[in-house]
């Protein structure tokens, strides 16, 4: 089976990720995996080709496009770069469905999102639809909760129009013991096309712990370990510097060690200040990004970080406790974050919450006065191998 997968992150990098776990499973097929947002420094699966469009992104109330440099500074970019740079991205992406062929066109969001990229993706479907590319199926990828909208009914109707114009099958990457799409999306049943749950997706921690590197956090001390992180730093920085803070404080009373995860996208100023803070700090250790994030976050005794979907299913996926501060521009991360808090598997952190004495005293409670005890859960994360299984039936119009 030949996949042609498009993923375009705007700001942050859950998109992206969750993307890759779906085609690290797609070990044994021909894979191309087309990016568009600011470039990662990443190694690739060796199964997969990557073909990198001119970058995109967009500021932080996803309304102008903007172009971020490897630094993690933003600038502006004027009507006519964005004119050209539309127009590179749209050769590039039909050049590459019509030299290719593919039997899957698996597209990330759109049209649940990602509207401002209809530029490019409504001529590459157009080929589809004029059978310019052979018996290509054209599959949407979707995570389990939308952002809301200023005009949801228009909303839902355009999505509706371009599914079943476009597209044969849509994949919801979800649980529905937890949620379903239909708690953010009131219009599946006017869809002509099937929509298939997958479960959740995340990478799993490795089968060997032993191969744990020897400058490990964990491995260091007998002490507790805490892993801050999030994501790719571009939303709410402070609460890595607040995280800093409350572990300073902590240390007059908690012997511990801290490990954050900046990410590649904080802003300069404040991935600074994060630095500096931790200086003098020896139990503190501060790096902009950490490629197995997983297998850290499994030795690690408690966790804080944002609540985005990616992270909040490494939390399932390794059983460790993690207080989460959800994006709150949006409803996504809190509706998800508050299911699974009711599950007993993570706190979610208020604003209220995350003031460095406040949170000072909510990790001292969690590792030292109430150590956490982890409930078992039974939610389903084989979401990339269901997926894998469900795209090898539409390419053999089996489903």
């Amino acid at each position: 089976m030949r996949v042609v997968h498009y993923c375009q992150h705007v700001l942050g990098m859950g998109h992206f990720f969750r993307s890759l776990e779906i085609d690290k499973a797609l070990l044994n097929h021909d894979v191309t995996l087309i990016t568009g947002g600011t470039p990662l420094a990443i190694t690739y699966p060796e199964h997969v080709n990557v073909v990198e469009l001119p970058p995109l992104s967009m500021d932080e109330n996803f309304g102008t496009f903007v172009h971020t440099d490897e630094a993690g500074n933003t600038h502006a970019l004027t009507d006519s770069e964005i004119t050209s740079i539309q127009q590179k991205r749209t050769r590039m992406l039909c050049d590459t469905l019509k030299e290719l062929q593919p039997d899957v066109f698996l597209v990330e969001l759109f049209p649940f999102g990602r509207k401002r990229f209809s530029f490019e993706l409504i001529p590459a479907l157009e080929l589809a639809k004029r059978g310019e590319l052979g018996n290509m199926r054209t599959v949407c990828s979707v995570r389990d909760i939308l952002v809301e909208k200023n005009a949801p009914q228009k909303f839902e109707q355009r999505v509706v129009s371009i599914l079943n114009t476009y597209f044969d099958c849509v994949l919801v990457h979800t649980d529905p013991n937890v949620i379903t799409l239909d708690a953010t999306f009131n219009k599946l049943d006017e869809l002509a096309i099937p929509v298939h749950n997958t479960g959740y997706i995340t990478p799993l921690p490795c089968t060997s712990p032993a191969e744990t590197p020897q400058n490990h956090p964990s491995m260091m001390t007998d002490v507790p370990f805490i892993l801050g992180s999030i994501g790719s730093g571009s939303v709410y920085p402070e609460l890595m510097e607040n995280l800093v803070k409350a572990s300073i404080l902590l240390a007059n009373d908690l012997e511990h060690t801290l490990l954050v995860s900046t990410g590649p996208f904080m802003n300069p100023e404040y991935k600074e200040r994060v630095k500096m803070l931790s200086n003098d700090q020896q139990h503190i250790t501060v790096t902009e990004f950490i490629p197995d994030f997983v297998d850290y976050l499994c030795t690690a005794d408690l966790s804080v970080s944002m609540a985005g979907y990616n992270t909040t299913m490494n939390l399932l996926a390794v059983n460790t406790f993690g207080l989460v501060f959800p994006f709150d521009q949006n409803r996504e991360q809190r509706m998800r974050s508050t299911s699974l808090e009711r599950l007993g598997v993570m706190k979610v952190l208020e604003q209220k919450d995350i003031s460095p004495p406040t949170l000072s005293a909510l990790l001292q409670t969690y590792l030292q006065e109430q150590p956490v005890q982890y409930k078992q859960h039974t939610i389903d994360l084989s979401g990339a191998q269901k997926s894998v299984e469900l795209l090898e039936q539409i390419a053999d119009n089996t489903l």
